[in-house]
Protein backbone atom coordinates (compact mmCIF):
# COMPACT_ATOMS: atom_id res chain seq x y z
CA UNK A 1 0.00 0.00 0.00
CA UNK A 2 1.68 3.21 -1.22
CA UNK A 3 0.93 6.76 -1.04
CA UNK A 4 -0.49 7.56 -4.54
CA UNK A 5 -2.67 11.10 -4.21
CA UNK A 6 -4.78 13.32 -2.30
CA UNK A 7 -8.01 13.19 -2.92
CA UNK A 8 -10.65 15.55 -1.67
CA UNK A 9 -13.78 14.34 0.33
CA UNK A 10 -15.97 17.22 -1.28
CA UNK A 11 -15.43 16.94 -5.31
CA UNK A 12 -13.57 13.23 -5.56
CA UNK A 13 -10.74 15.01 -7.36
CA UNK A 14 -7.57 13.57 -6.92
CA UNK A 15 -3.91 15.69 -6.99
CA UNK A 16 -0.18 15.04 -7.38
CA UNK A 17 1.09 14.89 -3.63
CA UNK A 18 2.51 17.67 -2.40
CA UNK A 19 2.25 20.28 0.78
CA UNK A 20 -1.28 21.08 -0.16
CA UNK A 21 -4.21 22.68 2.28
CA UNK A 22 -7.01 22.04 0.40
CA UNK A 23 -7.95 20.62 -2.74
CA UNK A 24 -7.37 23.11 -5.89
CA UNK A 25 -10.81 23.03 -7.85
CA UNK A 26 -13.55 23.67 -4.73
CA UNK A 27 -10.89 24.08 -1.51
CA UNK A 28 -12.37 21.67 0.09
CA UNK A 29 -10.24 19.06 2.41
CA UNK A 30 -7.88 16.01 1.20
CA UNK A 31 -7.27 12.94 2.52
CA UNK A 32 -4.23 10.33 1.33
CA UNK A 33 -5.49 8.28 -1.35
CA UNK A 34 -3.23 4.91 -1.53
CA UNK A 35 -2.97 2.62 -3.94
CA UNK A 36 -3.35 -0.94 -2.53
CA UNK A 37 -1.29 -3.89 -3.63
CA UNK A 38 -4.05 -6.08 -2.85
CA UNK A 39 -7.13 -6.66 -0.77
CA UNK A 40 -6.88 -10.76 1.21
CA UNK A 41 -10.12 -11.67 1.38
CA UNK A 42 -9.76 -15.48 1.81
CA UNK A 43 -7.17 -18.01 3.05
CA UNK A 44 -5.43 -17.70 6.23
CA UNK A 45 -5.61 -14.73 7.71
CA UNK A 46 -2.48 -12.68 9.46
CA UNK A 47 -2.40 -10.12 12.15
CA UNK A 48 -2.69 -6.86 11.28
CA UNK A 49 0.61 -5.11 11.60
CA UNK A 50 0.93 -1.35 12.67
CA UNK A 51 1.87 0.70 9.52
CA UNK A 52 3.52 3.19 11.28
CA UNK A 53 6.33 1.34 13.12
CA UNK A 54 6.79 -0.08 9.24
CA UNK A 55 7.07 2.60 7.34
CA UNK A 56 4.80 1.23 4.25
CA UNK A 57 1.62 3.61 5.21
CA UNK A 58 3.89 6.96 5.36
CA UNK A 59 5.35 6.75 2.36
CA UNK A 60 6.00 10.25 2.32
CA UNK A 61 8.16 9.66 5.65
CA UNK A 62 12.14 10.87 5.12
CA UNK A 63 14.90 8.64 5.28
CA UNK A 64 15.99 7.90 8.96
CA UNK A 65 13.09 9.47 10.96
CA UNK A 66 12.09 7.35 13.38
CA UNK A 67 8.61 5.61 13.95
CA UNK A 68 7.08 5.97 17.14
CA UNK A 69 6.53 2.59 19.25
CA UNK A 70 3.21 0.86 20.04
CA UNK A 71 1.34 2.05 22.80
CA UNK A 72 0.15 -0.03 26.02
CA UNK A 73 -3.61 -1.78 25.41
CA UNK A 74 -3.94 -3.09 29.39
CA UNK A 75 -7.56 -4.23 31.43
CA UNK A 76 -9.24 -1.80 32.65
CA UNK A 77 -8.64 -3.48 36.53
CA UNK A 78 -11.77 -2.25 39.04
CA UNK A 79 -13.26 -0.21 36.64
CA UNK A 80 -14.25 -2.72 34.40
CA UNK A 81 -15.25 -5.20 36.57
CA UNK A 82 -17.62 -2.69 38.20
CA UNK A 83 -19.26 -1.57 34.71
CA UNK A 84 -19.15 -5.21 33.72
CA UNK A 85 -18.10 -5.01 30.52
CA UNK A 86 -14.05 -6.15 28.72
CA UNK A 87 -12.25 -2.94 28.94
CA UNK A 88 -9.41 -2.37 27.40
CA UNK A 89 -7.27 1.15 27.91
CA UNK A 90 -5.32 2.40 25.16
CA UNK A 91 -2.91 4.58 26.78
CA UNK A 92 -1.65 7.30 24.75
CA UNK A 93 0.46 8.92 27.65
CA UNK A 94 3.21 6.39 26.42
CA UNK A 95 4.34 8.58 23.64
CA UNK A 96 7.28 10.85 24.10
CA UNK A 97 5.26 13.94 24.74
CA UNK A 98 2.55 12.07 26.81
CA UNK A 99 -0.49 12.65 24.00
CA UNK A 100 -1.51 10.69 20.82
CA UNK A 101 -0.15 14.25 19.55
CA UNK A 102 2.85 12.49 18.77
CA UNK A 103 1.33 10.78 15.99
CA UNK A 104 0.29 13.63 14.33
CA UNK A 105 3.72 15.01 14.81
CA UNK A 106 5.64 11.89 14.02
CA UNK A 107 3.94 12.07 10.40
CA UNK A 108 3.87 15.67 9.75
CA UNK A 109 7.83 16.18 10.58
CA UNK A 110 8.54 13.18 8.47
CA UNK A 111 6.26 14.89 5.17
CA UNK A 112 8.12 18.39 6.18
CA UNK A 113 11.33 16.69 5.99
CA UNK A 114 10.49 14.51 2.71
CA UNK A 115 8.99 18.25 0.94
CA UNK A 116 12.51 20.14 1.77
CA UNK A 117 10.68 21.81 4.20
CA UNK A 118 12.87 23.60 7.34
CA UNK A 119 10.34 25.11 9.76
CA UNK A 120 7.05 23.57 10.85
CA UNK A 121 4.22 25.72 12.18
CA UNK A 122 1.25 24.61 14.36
CA UNK A 123 -1.52 25.94 16.56
CA UNK A 124 -1.67 24.03 19.53
CA UNK A 125 -4.07 24.40 23.02
CA UNK A 126 -0.61 22.38 24.52
CA UNK A 127 -0.73 18.53 23.33
CA UNK A 128 0.31 19.20 19.95
CA UNK A 129 2.46 22.06 20.43
CA UNK A 130 4.83 20.21 22.55
CA UNK A 131 4.70 17.12 20.15
CA UNK A 132 5.75 19.45 17.68
CA UNK A 133 8.44 21.11 19.24
CA UNK A 134 10.40 17.80 20.35
CA UNK A 135 9.82 16.31 16.87
CA UNK A 136 11.19 19.47 15.63
CA UNK A 137 14.28 19.41 17.92
CA UNK A 138 15.07 15.71 17.38
CA UNK A 139 14.72 16.20 13.20
CA UNK A 140 16.57 19.40 13.38
CA UNK A 141 14.14 21.86 12.26
CA UNK A 142 12.61 25.17 13.52
CA UNK A 143 9.31 24.70 14.98
CA UNK A 144 6.36 28.15 15.59
CA UNK A 145 4.06 27.01 17.74
CA UNK A 146 0.94 29.54 18.28
CA UNK A 147 -0.50 28.87 21.50
CA UNK A 148 -3.94 31.44 23.38
CA UNK A 149 -2.03 33.79 25.53
CA UNK A 150 -1.45 32.68 29.22
CA UNK A 151 -1.76 29.01 28.16
CA UNK A 152 1.55 28.77 26.59
CA UNK A 153 3.75 25.81 27.40
CA UNK A 154 7.88 26.37 28.39
CA UNK A 155 9.28 23.06 28.00
CA UNK A 156 9.59 23.08 24.37
CA UNK A 157 11.02 26.50 24.27
CA UNK A 158 13.95 25.06 26.53
CA UNK A 159 14.45 21.58 24.76
CA UNK A 160 14.03 22.25 21.26
CA UNK A 161 14.38 26.11 20.96
CA UNK A 162 11.01 26.38 19.23
CA UNK A 163 9.42 30.20 18.96
CA UNK A 164 6.76 30.12 21.02
CA UNK A 165 3.99 32.67 20.06
CA UNK A 166 1.08 33.52 23.15
CA UNK A 167 -1.83 35.00 20.91
CA UNK A 168 -4.45 37.09 22.79
CA UNK A 169 -7.55 35.04 21.75
CA UNK A 170 -8.86 31.67 21.68
CA UNK A 171 -7.08 28.43 19.80
CA UNK A 172 -9.40 29.22 16.89
CA UNK A 173 -7.79 32.61 16.49
CA UNK A 174 -4.68 30.59 16.58
CA UNK A 175 -5.95 28.47 13.68
CA UNK A 176 -6.86 31.43 11.70
CA UNK A 177 -3.38 33.18 12.20
CA UNK A 178 -1.70 30.11 11.26
CA UNK A 179 -3.68 30.22 8.07
CA UNK A 180 -2.72 33.45 7.37
CA UNK A 181 0.99 32.70 8.01
CA UNK A 182 0.32 30.15 5.06
CA UNK A 183 -0.04 32.26 2.34
CA UNK A 184 3.68 34.45 3.36
CA UNK A 185 5.99 31.87 4.60
CA UNK A 186 7.58 28.32 2.74
CA UNK A 187 6.79 26.58 6.31
CA UNK A 188 4.90 23.26 7.15
CA UNK A 189 1.69 23.73 8.51
CA UNK A 190 -0.09 20.91 10.33
CA UNK A 191 -3.31 22.46 9.95
CA UNK A 192 -2.21 23.35 5.94
CA UNK A 193 -0.56 22.15 3.84
CA UNK A 194 1.17 19.01 6.10
CA UNK A 195 -2.43 18.32 7.58
CA UNK A 196 -3.38 15.67 4.84
CA UNK A 197 0.00 13.86 5.89
CA UNK A 198 -0.34 14.75 9.65
CA UNK A 199 -3.22 13.11 10.21
CA UNK A 200 -2.63 10.02 8.82
CA UNK A 201 -0.48 9.49 11.80
CA UNK A 202 -3.60 9.23 14.09
CA UNK A 203 -4.89 5.71 12.39
CA UNK A 204 -2.10 4.14 13.66
CA UNK A 205 -4.17 3.83 16.90
CA UNK A 206 -6.72 1.55 15.10
CA UNK A 207 -4.10 -0.76 13.24
CA UNK A 208 -2.39 -1.03 16.83
CA UNK A 209 -5.89 -1.69 18.56
CA UNK A 210 -6.17 -4.66 16.17
CA UNK A 211 -3.17 -6.09 16.37
CA UNK A 212 -3.20 -6.35 20.03
CA UNK A 213 -5.95 -7.57 20.00
CA UNK A 214 -5.00 -10.89 17.73
CA UNK A 215 -7.19 -9.19 14.89
CA UNK A 216 -10.36 -9.19 17.13
CA UNK A 217 -12.26 -5.86 16.65
CA UNK A 218 -13.89 -4.16 19.49
CA UNK A 219 -17.55 -3.61 20.01
CA UNK A 220 -17.11 -0.09 21.04
CA UNK A 221 -14.41 2.28 20.93
CA UNK A 222 -14.93 5.55 23.23
CA UNK A 223 -12.64 8.18 23.11
CA UNK A 224 -12.37 12.40 23.87
CA UNK A 225 -13.56 14.35 20.87
CA UNK A 226 -12.04 18.05 19.89
CA UNK A 227 -11.51 18.71 16.51
CA UNK A 228 -13.12 15.93 15.64
CA UNK A 229 -9.89 14.13 13.53
CA UNK A 230 -8.82 11.27 15.92
CA UNK A 231 -12.90 9.85 15.78
CA UNK A 232 -12.51 10.40 11.96
CA UNK A 233 -9.79 8.85 11.53
CA UNK A 234 -10.09 5.76 14.00
CA UNK A 235 -13.62 5.16 11.79
CA UNK A 236 -11.14 5.36 8.88
CA UNK A 237 -8.26 2.87 10.10
CA UNK A 238 -11.01 0.29 11.49
CA UNK A 239 -13.00 0.97 7.84
CA UNK A 240 -8.88 -0.15 5.98
CA UNK A 241 -8.47 -3.33 8.15
CA UNK A 242 -11.88 -4.44 7.52
CA UNK A 243 -11.56 -3.70 3.45
CA UNK A 244 -7.88 -5.47 3.99
CA UNK A 245 -9.72 -8.59 5.25
CA UNK A 246 -6.95 -8.39 8.32
CA UNK A 247 -9.91 -8.16 11.33
CA UNK A 248 -12.62 -10.43 12.32
CA UNK A 249 -15.84 -9.55 13.45
CA UNK A 250 -17.76 -5.53 12.60
CA UNK A 251 -16.32 -2.61 13.13
CA UNK A 252 -16.57 -1.30 16.16
CA UNK A 253 -19.38 1.50 17.59
CA UNK A 254 -17.02 4.82 18.18
CA UNK A 255 -18.86 7.01 20.65
CA UNK A 256 -17.38 10.47 21.36
CA UNK A 257 -17.59 12.70 24.85
CA UNK A 258 -16.99 16.35 24.88
CA UNK A 259 -16.45 18.71 27.69
CA UNK A 260 -20.29 20.59 28.75
CA UNK A 261 -18.20 24.21 28.03
CA UNK A 262 -17.17 23.11 24.67
CA UNK A 263 -19.39 20.62 22.93
CA UNK A 264 -19.86 21.68 19.11
CA UNK A 265 -20.28 17.98 18.37
CA UNK A 266 -22.52 17.10 21.39
CA UNK A 267 -24.97 19.44 20.06
CA UNK A 268 -24.94 18.62 16.65
CA UNK A 269 -25.21 15.35 17.51
CA UNK A 270 -28.14 15.73 20.01
CA UNK A 271 -30.10 17.71 17.81
CA UNK A 272 -29.49 15.89 14.30
CA UNK A 273 -27.68 19.38 12.70
CA UNK A 274 -24.45 20.64 11.15
CA UNK A 275 -21.83 21.55 13.78
CA UNK A 276 -21.78 25.06 14.47
CA UNK A 277 -19.45 27.29 16.28
CA UNK A 278 -19.31 27.67 19.98
CA UNK A 279 -17.25 29.64 22.47
CA UNK A 280 -15.31 27.47 24.66
CA UNK A 281 -15.63 27.91 28.24
CA UNK A 282 -14.01 24.58 29.88
CA UNK A 283 -11.32 23.45 31.79
CA UNK A 284 -10.54 20.68 29.64
CA UNK A 285 -8.13 22.76 27.77
CA UNK A 286 -6.77 20.48 25.41
CA UNK A 287 -10.78 20.09 24.29
CA UNK A 288 -10.85 23.67 24.06
CA UNK A 289 -11.43 23.62 20.10
CA UNK A 290 -14.72 25.42 19.19
CA UNK A 291 -15.01 25.27 15.40
CA UNK A 292 -13.93 21.71 15.11
CA UNK A 293 -11.94 21.49 11.73
CA UNK A 294 -13.04 17.51 11.39
CA UNK A 295 -16.35 18.23 12.93
CA UNK A 296 -19.20 17.09 9.87
CA UNK A 297 -16.22 13.64 9.62
CA UNK A 298 -16.83 13.30 13.33
CA UNK A 299 -20.89 13.29 13.35
CA UNK A 300 -21.05 11.14 10.13
CA UNK A 301 -18.45 8.74 11.69
CA UNK A 302 -20.63 8.18 14.85
CA UNK A 303 -23.64 7.69 12.48
CA UNK A 304 -21.95 5.71 10.82
CA UNK A 305 -20.77 3.08 13.14
CA UNK A 306 -23.90 3.37 15.46
CA UNK A 307 -22.17 5.22 17.93
CA UNK A 308 -22.83 8.37 19.57
CA UNK A 309 -21.24 11.89 21.09
CA UNK A 310 -22.13 12.74 24.59
CA UNK A 311 -21.49 15.83 26.37
CA UNK A 312 -19.59 15.38 29.97
CA UNK A 313 -20.48 18.29 32.51
CA UNK A 314 -18.05 20.74 33.51
CA UNK A 315 -18.81 19.73 36.97
CA UNK A 316 -18.20 16.04 36.43
CA UNK A 317 -14.93 15.99 34.58
CA UNK A 318 -12.57 16.43 37.33
CA UNK A 319 -14.44 13.93 39.44
CA UNK A 320 -14.45 11.44 36.38
CA UNK A 321 -10.47 11.93 36.23
CA UNK A 322 -9.97 11.47 39.97
CA UNK A 323 -11.94 7.59 39.53
CA UNK A 324 -10.33 7.02 36.21
CA UNK A 325 -7.04 6.94 38.58
CA UNK A 326 -9.06 5.62 41.58
CA UNK A 327 -10.24 2.36 39.66
CA UNK A 328 -7.16 1.69 36.88
CA UNK A 329 -4.17 3.56 38.71
CA UNK A 330 -4.19 5.72 35.10
CA UNK A 331 -3.66 8.96 35.61
CA UNK A 332 -4.84 10.83 32.97
CA UNK A 333 -5.49 14.46 31.86
CA UNK A 334 -9.02 15.82 32.03
CA UNK A 335 -10.01 14.84 28.45
CA UNK A 336 -9.59 11.13 29.79
CA UNK A 337 -12.02 12.29 32.73
CA UNK A 338 -14.66 13.42 29.93
CA UNK A 339 -13.87 9.72 27.82
CA UNK A 340 -14.54 8.45 31.11
CA UNK A 341 -17.76 9.90 32.19
CA UNK A 342 -18.66 9.44 28.66
CA UNK A 343 -18.45 5.52 29.33
CA UNK A 344 -20.08 5.89 32.13
CA UNK A 345 -22.99 7.40 30.43
CA UNK A 346 -23.36 4.90 27.72
CA UNK A 347 -23.16 1.90 30.43
CA UNK A 348 -25.81 3.95 32.14
CA UNK A 349 -28.22 3.74 30.05
CA UNK A 350 -27.69 0.66 28.56
CA UNK A 351 -25.59 2.03 25.25
CA UNK A 352 -22.86 -0.67 25.99
CA UNK A 353 -24.11 -3.65 27.46
CA UNK A 354 -22.36 -5.93 29.97
CA UNK A 355 -19.84 -8.07 28.85
CA UNK A 356 -18.94 -6.27 25.57
CA UNK A 357 -15.61 -5.84 24.91
CA UNK A 358 -14.85 -2.14 24.86
CA UNK A 359 -11.58 0.68 24.00
CA UNK A 360 -11.28 3.94 26.25
CA UNK A 361 -8.71 5.80 24.58
CA UNK A 362 -6.66 7.77 27.05
CA UNK A 363 -5.00 10.67 24.84
CA UNK A 364 -2.62 12.14 27.41
CA UNK A 365 -1.02 11.75 30.64
CA UNK A 366 -1.42 13.73 33.63
CA UNK A 367 2.08 14.13 35.01
CA UNK A 368 1.69 16.98 37.41
CA UNK A 369 1.03 20.60 36.97
CA UNK A 370 0.06 21.51 33.35
CA UNK A 371 2.82 23.23 31.42
CA UNK A 372 -0.11 25.35 29.96
CA UNK A 373 -0.43 26.34 33.48
CA UNK A 374 3.09 27.76 33.96
CA UNK A 375 2.93 30.63 31.06
CA UNK A 376 5.37 32.74 30.08
CA UNK A 377 8.52 31.95 27.93
CA UNK A 378 6.44 33.14 25.11
CA UNK A 379 6.31 36.56 22.79
CA UNK A 380 2.81 37.98 23.03
CA UNK A 381 0.77 39.15 19.94
CA UNK A 382 -3.25 39.97 19.00
CA UNK A 383 -4.39 37.39 16.43
CA UNK A 384 -2.98 39.05 13.20
CA UNK A 385 -0.53 38.63 10.48
CA UNK A 386 0.71 41.90 10.85
CA UNK A 387 1.06 41.59 14.73
CA UNK A 388 3.23 38.50 14.08
CA UNK A 389 5.13 39.79 11.60
CA UNK A 390 6.71 42.77 13.75
CA UNK A 391 6.88 40.75 16.93
CA UNK A 392 9.42 38.66 15.62
CA UNK A 393 10.85 41.55 13.64
CA UNK A 394 10.57 39.98 10.10
CA UNK A 395 10.09 41.57 6.91
CA UNK A 396 6.53 41.26 4.70
CA UNK A 397 7.72 38.04 3.08
CA UNK A 398 10.28 36.09 4.61
CA UNK A 399 11.90 32.98 3.13
CA UNK A 400 12.57 31.59 6.86
CA UNK A 401 12.62 32.18 10.83
CA UNK A 402 15.30 35.12 10.46
CA UNK A 403 14.99 38.66 11.37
Amino acid sequence: MTLAALRCRQCERSHAVRPLAACPACQGPLDAEYAWSGRPRSGPRTRPRPRGRHGSLLSHASEGSEPLSMTPLVGGGRLAAGLGVDLRLKLEGANPTHSFKDRMAASAVAAAETFGLETVCCASTGHLGEAIAARCAVRGLEAVILCPAGETPTWPTAAGGATIVGVRGSFDDCLRLERGLESLFPWGFVEGNLHPFAVEGVKHIAYEVAEQLDGRLPDAVVCPLASGTLFAKLAQGFAELSELGLVEGPRPRLYGGQAGGCGPLASAWADNRPPSRVRPNTLARSLAVGDPVSGELAVGAARISGGGIHAVPEDEIAAATAFLAETTGVLADSAGGVAVGTLLELVGRGAIAEGERVVLVVTGAELGPSSLEQGGGAIEIDPTVEDFLAALGLEERPGSLVA
